[in-house]
């Protein structure tokens, strides 16, 4: 390589990496969002234990990282994420400009300053197409564990590359030393890292067989870690025990060695593949088994010295996870599991709060694996033209079609074929990784066809891979369309073009996903959790329903030592016994009088009573805890809430009022269901809306919210839903109007809100308005039956006959068992004397509703009567 070619390979290296990092950084989340990282800005900054497997080595960096004397801690958390996400994309083009050096170089072809050129072009584009990608890019703004994965994933990679150029100038075994630490630590990060092992070993097999042999166990175990740790040391013991037999038939080990550890070895894997729990004994024999005949290998020869070197590299990677033990056992605020003993640090690492599934018995139709969890992943990642549709009152981010996502598919396609055709080695190392990345993860993971959340994340890597093949794919394009001119100023120019506009991708990409990862002032996640804890009494605690409930709550407690007197009860951990414990014995405490013998017997999931009915552990404890927070006089010594968004009340609805985004559980069922004050100065006074609404409750369009936030943004248009009913049963009809009407400025097209305003300018008899409303939400939600039968009423009201009876069949048409349609038809033809028209209405209900007993009584009076009955009824207002 020549100076020239260095110096622009260290300039165009730094530019990428720079254009990433001020990307990523302008557009950083300013504080918490919501999932999990609200839960890792609070452990790394009290150094806590996270959800399972406890992810030790992104904690302690973590840590780090929130110390640094700059910006807010949410910020540095999310600034690290940035950090490792611009290193990655460096390490990338690296990555891409080898491949694509090695493929040009193959056949005997002699590069050129050309060729060059061409890699550098190819590299850039593919690094900043990864850069730039929808899922890489949400990770580089937020404190997430799959950026530093990325970085680690990449690295081990690009060493591989390293090794193989450094080993056929002369044999050497330190870069894939320095990988197998290099995984072995990051799996305290994710576990991802650990699907590097087998595509490097893949790799190095293809090199150079013998050094294959050295590092079968070092980078094939590593994939036992997902197994968790008994497992993981299983799959050392019976990798370590075949790589003894073959240097024992090679005569590099005494065969009495390598077949005298073959009994401890078993003994040991009895432990470590089935049920029993090591014992200090069987620990030590299985430990032997591995070893002893290992010094005599390394005694006797250089393999054996560089398997010991890699074992080692091996523990002190993985060592990361003592920290579990260490730090539960000081019991910090978040303490997940609570491993501080072995059988709890097990049960973290083998993820068993999680419960178990099986790949072979599938979870969800092929189908939906494919398309739902997989395909409509893919294709999000690389649109080059914008899928956001502005025409509505609130933005919607849609799904993009085909065509958008078409050249990035295309490119990596033929980046991936022309790799295969130029060069074998790195080619079947890519393809495995790819393939582990996206078909094994399908098979691994077995989704459901009801996932809670988007998976995208989980192909992260396989997204990444993608990225290099797109890359191969411009520098592939760029040289096909070059071959495609003959030799001259045309052909200069053609080249030249083909660069700038492929080059141009990464661009147009950024430009279309802007918005959508724009975090600038989006302060959803935080003033959430504000609103849910500030209205609280004193020393109080409130059941939450799940991540998002829970971990930006966490993060206010434990990193801005907001309202750390209140417990926040999470009903999904409730089913454990550990959480059980904390909550008794860890401050604040909530009331618990169980021994710890029954709160072990509660982690099993569920009890029965005693008329033999299951109840699960959490339905148990809710009751529990409330029952005992009764004082002698009956009034509460902890007072209980509910989260809104808590599904399951447990039989405590009657006790409920609404205070903003809490229900406060009363002690009796005497109070009212909505404390208006409270709610009032709650929606009014104390809530923040940062990122969410403008000052007058308008949806604040300049920052963009997904679908997550927008939908646990409807809680706040429930609370003055509520407040609306609360004036309207009181006769306020102008307050129970202006609360709506800030709903509708709140969520311009929510149809189950618009509705009941529309029957509030009903009964005020202003039907111009309720008309306008309707026609819009007509426009808006034609598929809405609700919608389209409130409208025909308002029709019918201003005696537009037809107009009302084209939405009266809307409706039915849409629900044909929705009777309102039927009835209010059948009422307005009476009125227009149109009497064997309205009798058909009524005889249509009964057909699809034979229930409709009211209706039968009717239809039958009115055919024994040759006078029309009925009349126009007042318009129903909707209830909440």
């Amino acid at each position: 390589m020549t100076d020239l070619m260095r110096r622009a390979t260290f300039a165009l290296g730094l530019v990428v990496l720079l254009l990433a990092a001020t990307v990523y950084f302008i557009t950083l989340t300013p504080t918490v969002p919501f999932w999990d990282s609200g839960e890792f800005i609070a452990v790394s900054n009290i150094l806590g234990i996270p959800h399972p497997p406890g992810t030790p080595f992104y904690v302690m960096i973590g840590r780090i990282a929130a110390m640094l004397p700059i910006a807010s801690i949410a910020q540095r958390l999310n600034g690290l994420s940035a950090l490792a996400s611009a290193l990655a994309v460096l390490l990338t083009y690296l990555t891409i400009l080898r491949l694509i050096r090695i493929a040009q170089g193959s056949k005997g072809t002699e590069r050129t300053p050309l060729h060059e050129w061409i890699a550098q072009a190819g590299a850039v584009g593919g690094a900043l197409m990864l850069a730039f990608s929808d899922n890489f890019w949400e990770n580089a703004i937020e404190a997430e564990v799959y950026s530093m994965m990325s970085l680690a994933q990449i690295l081990v990679f690009w060493l591989g590359l390293r090794w193989w150029e450094a080993h056929e100038k002369r044999p050497t075994a330190g870069p894939l030393l320095v990988c197998v630490y290099v995984m072995w630590v990051s799996v305290g990060v994710h576990l991802g890292v650990g699907m590097m092992g087998l595509p490097l070993l893949v790799l190095v097999a293809l090199v150079d067989r013998r050094a294959a042999l050295v590092f079968a166990m070092p980078l094939l175990s590593v994939l036992g870690v997902t197994f968790g740790l008994e497992a993981m040391a299983g799959v050392v013991i019976l990798l370590s025990t075949l790589t003894f037999l073959v240097f024992a038939a090679q005569k590099k080990l005494p065969a009495w060695a390598a077949w005298g550890a073959v009994i401890p070895a078993l003994y040991g894997m009895s432990y470590a593949f089935g049920d029993k729990d090591f014992t200090t004994g069987s620990a030590v024999i299985a430990t032997a088994s591995v070893l002893v005949p290992l010094a005599f290998l390394a005694l006797n020869s250089r393999e054996g010295k560089v398997i010991a070197l890699a074992l080692l590299l091996m523990a002190a990677g993985y060592s990361t996870h003592i920290y579990l033990p260490i730090r539960a056992a000081q019991h910090p605020a978040i303490n997940e599991g609570n491993p501080s003993t072995w059988v709890a640090m097990r049960d973290l690492l083998e993820r068993k709060q999680y419960g178990h599934t099986s790949m072979f018995v599938r979870r969800g139709t092929l189908q939906s694996q494919l398309d739902k969890e997989f395909w409509r992943y893919w294709k999000r990642q690389w649109p080059l033209a914008s899928t956001l549709r502005t025409d509505g009152a609130v933005p919607q981010h849609g799904e993009p079609r085909l065509w958008m996502v078409l050249l990035p598919l295309l490119l990596g396609a033929g980046g991936a074929v022309w790799q295969a055709r130029r060069e074998k080695v790195t080619s079947i190392a890519t393809v495995t990784l790819a393939a582990f990345s996206t078909v094994g993860m399908i098979l691994f993971l077995n989704f459901s066809d009801h996932e809670v959340r988007d998976r995208d994340y989980f192909f992260t890597t396989g997204y990444h891979v993608y990225a290099v093949w797109i890359g191969m794919g411009i520098a592939w394009a760029i040289a096909w369309i070059r071959d495609s001119f003959e030799t001259g100023v045309l052909r200069a120019w053609a080249t030249a073009g083909a660069a700038a506009l492929l080059l141009a991708q990464p661009f147009v990409l950024m430009k279309s996903l802007w918005y959508v990862h724009d975090r600038r002032g989006n302060y959803v996640a935080h003033d959430y959790a504000y609103n849910m804890l500030a209205p609280l009494a004193p020393n109080s605690y409130v059941f939450t329903n799940g991540d998002n409930d829970t971990f930006p709550l966490w993060y206010m407690q434990q990193v801005e030592n907001f309202r750390k007197d209140v417990r926040v009860v999470n009903l999904s951990l409730l089913n454990t016994d550990w959480y059980i414990q904390q909550l008794k014995d860890d401050g604040p405490k909530v009331p618990i009088d169980l021994s710890d013998q029954v709160i072990r017997a509660l982690g099993q999931g569920a009890i029965q009573d005693t008329s033999g009915r299951i109840i699960y552990t959490n339905q148990f404890m809710v009751q529990h805890i409330i029952e005992h927070s009764h004082g002698p006089d009956g009034t509460w010594i902890k007072q209980p809430y509910f989260a809104v968004t808590v599904p399951d009340h447990v039989g405590y609805d009657p006790y409920f009022t609404l205070e903003g985004l809490v229900y406060r559980v009363n002690p009796d069922s005497l109070h009212g269901q909505l404390d208006e004050p409270v709610t009032r100065r709650s929606l009014y006074q104390l809530f923040k809306y940062r990122g969410l609404f403008n000052a007058d409750g308008s949806w604040d369009r300049t920052v963009y919210k997904d679908e997550n936030a927008s939908t646990l943004s409807h809680n706040y248009a429930a609370a003055h839903f509520s407040l609306a009913f609360y004036y309207h049963r009181r006769g306020q009809l102008d307050r129970a109007i202006a609360e709506m009407e800030r709903v509708q400025r709140m969520f311009p097209d929510l149809a189950e809100a618009m509705v009941p305003l529309g029957g509030f300018y009903m009964q005020k008899g202003d039907t111009a308005r309720a008309v306008r409303l309707f026609r819009g939400l007509a426009m808006t939600s034609p598929n809405n039956p609700e919608v389209r039968y409130y409208y025909g009423l308002t029709l019918a009201f201003q005696r537009d006959v037809a107009g009302a009876l084209r939405e009266f069949d809307a409706a039915v048409a849409l629900a044909p068992d929705f009777a309102d349609p039927y009835k209010s038809a059948y009422t307005l033809l009476l009125q227009a004397g149109q009497r064997e028209r309205a009798l058909d209405y009524l005889e249509r209900l009964v057909n699809a509703n034979p229930n409709e007993v009211g209706a039968r009584q009717i239809l039958e009076s009115s055919r024994r009567s040759v006078r029309p009955e009925g009349a126009l009824p007042p318009p129903p207002v909707p209830q909440p």
